[in-house]
């Protein structure tokens, strides 16, 4: 990676650069130590490009929820990037850095990655270290790879995949091998693929014809296609932004002016209480992370802990078992029966092609929320998955200049497909994401 100009999100520490989580409480923040990510980055030569914009605080599906503004879509300026790794993404897209680290709780590196046509990764929970990562929610953030080639994010991979004594999360899990064969013209031979039944009636036309292109190119080089149900997903969003909001009430707590976060006038007046102040501080934080605060801080409440809190934690747990069912592999920490149907599970990583801004602008909340139904799951069960673009559209700086002149239809855009192993299976990912990638296997 000598040489690599690496872009990192701005809720990952680097040393003596700006780390403000595109938020006015840590307007003027700069990190005292670098996250271990991006030291080891930096000991294989990587240049870190440090603060890229992102969703405050990760919160956020579209890149709109910065305090600096919003990150455009390089293939189209009239629409978003996705986020909340909003910035990692475009900046791969458009050539301004090769690789990028974000950070991805429910699909914000994959989301962004499938809106901006380039790879996207996240990895099993606890194989990359969170220490020096701003935590949104502990028990859901991972660091997640953008590139744009499969080649350059398995390099990343590589430096990455290191235990961390520092991180009590990060996890010595095995490394799987490689599980192609040895046919070149089938490549696949042998490996079953999984597909959700419960998804066809959540796709736009767009995504649903490229996800069928894309199994029908799997199936041509030996995979073989089979139907999945995968229970409870219907409950999985509501069960993560329960669990979300409550951990980020708790981890958002410390930015009280005093401890962490900017210091407004009243933070240093004798005059003023202290409780006074810190509601001062915390007005700086935009619209949607006051909401989830506050959500979470009800959830978390003697009223609506069994209610809310301690059933998403159940659910949570029957979206774990659930896949574990399908998986030929056995979960590393906590095996359970398996029908011991798929090696792997292939989705679309959203459900519509990137939305225009003026539209997201005028719509509710809860549509930005919904965005992330099929990447959700995915992270509460805590499984790796890698997305890949499947389409042909030319990710560059030149593509983003003809984006000025007019709106690209949802055909020109790219839809991301998203390939999902068991828990610590990480490396099997990269063995077919190559083939998908070196096959060309796109909608031409």
């Amino acid at each position: 990676m000598q040489g690599w100009k690496a872009g990192v999100k701005a809720n990952i520490s680097v040393k003596g650069k700006a780390a403000t989580c595109a938020s006015r409480v840590l307007q003027g923040y700069a990190a005292p130590y670098s996250a271990t990510v991006a030291q080891l980055l930096e000991r294989q030569g990587a240049n870190l490009v440090a603060n890229l914009d992102m969703d405050e605080f990760g919160m956020g599906s579209y890149g709109i929820h910065s305090s600096s503004g919003h990150t455009v879509n390089p293939l189209d300026r009239r629409r978003v990037a996705g986020g909340s790794s909003s910035g990692c993404a475009a900046s791969v897209a458009d050539g301004s850095v090769r690789v990028a680290i974000g950070t991805d709780t429910g699909g914000s590196v994959r989301l962004p990655a499938s809106y901006c046509g380039v790879i996207g990764f996240k990895p099993t929970y606890g194989r990359f270290s969170r220490w020096g990562v701003i935590s949104y929610a502990s028990s859901l953030d991972t660091v997640g790879i953008l590139s744009r080639s499969v080649d350059d994010c398995e390099k990343v991979y590589g430096v990455l995949n290191v235990r961390d004594p520092k991180d009590p999360t990060s996890l010595k899990l095995p490394n799987s091998s490689s599980v192609l064969s040895k046919s070149t013209e089938s490549p696949l031979n042998g490996l079953s693929i999984g597909v959700p039944t419960h998804i066809s009636p959540l796709l736009s036309q767009t995504v649903l014809e490229r996800y069928s292109d894309a199994l029908y190119h799997l199936e041509s080089l030996g995979a073989t296609i089979k139907p999945i149900s995968l229970n409870h997903m219907e409950h999985a969003l509501g069960s993560y932004y329960t669990i979300a909001c409550a951990e980020a009430s708790s981890n958002l707590a410390r930015y009280d002016g005093i401890r962490y976060g900017s210091q407004t006038s009243s933070t240093t007046a004798a005059e003023n209480k202290t409780a006074n102040a810190i509601e001062d501080v915390r007005f700086l934080f935009g619209d949607v992370v006051q909401r989830r605060i506050m959500l979470g801080s009800f959830v978390l409440g003697s009223s609506a802990y069994s209610s809310y809190f301690a059933q998403s934690q159940k659910i949570r747990r029957l979206v774990q078992q659930s896949y574990n069912a399908v998986f030929k592999d056995s979960h590393p920490i906590t095996p359970s029966a398996s029908q011991q149907l798929v090696d792997f599970i292939l989705t679309p990583a959203s459900a519509t092609t990137a939305p225009l801004k003026s539209t997201v602008e005028a719509g509710e909340i809860e549509d930005e929320c919904n965005d992330d139904v099929l990447t959700v799951p995915i992270s509460l069960a805590g499984l790796p998955a890698i997305v890949l673009p499947w389409n042909n559209v030319n990710s560059s700086a030149a593509a983003a200049q003809a984006a000025d002149a007019a709106c690209k239809s949802d055909e020109d855009m790219p839809v991301g497909m998203q390939l999902v192993a068991q828990f610590g299976h990480d490396a099997k990912l990269f063995s077919v994401a190559k083939v998908m990638e070196s096959r060309k296997f796109q909608s031409q």
